[in-house]
């Protein structure tokens, strides 16, 4: 049984790209949002995800599933910086993030210090945050 599906698999795409891993949380999300519906036929949807990515697995044009693995990383990356990003500044137990009202600069500074002056060193302006 698995020689049959190693062979069947051979020469298609099969990978676990970006894209397809967004395309199924992107389908569970919408899966678990559209069970709370009344209407029967609104859940067939949360499927189309899922199959695409099937479609996409089991494709032997490996380019283009490349190319639009390629796409998707451009056009979310801005995305994923800033979650990233946030995600840091929330894990941080030892810093506050402000931003500068002058350049909209993110600033850190020590927590628990009470009310300090902030100084930017991007463009001078001062100003006064409690931490």
């Amino acid at each position: 049984m698995l020689n049959k599906l190693r062979e069947f698999l051979v020469g298609r795409y099969a990978c676990n790209d970006t894209l397809n891993i967004a395309l199924t949380v992107f389908g569970c999300v919408l899966t678990f949002i559209l069970s709370f519906t009344r209407i029967r036929y609104l859940s067939l949807i949360s499927w189309i995800p899922f199959i695409i990515v099937l479609l996409r697995f089991i494709s032997k044009d490996i380019a283009k599933r490349q190319q639009e693995n390629l796409r998707f990383e451009k056009w979310s990356e801005p995305w994923r910086k800033f979650i990233m990003k946030k995600l840091g500044q929330w894990q941080d137990k030892d810093h506050r993030y402000f931003n500068c009202p002058q350049c909209s600069r993110t600033l850190r500074v020590p927590k628990n210090r009470g009310k300090i002056k902030i100084s930017c060193p991007h463009c001078g302006r001062e100003f006064t945050k409690r931490t």
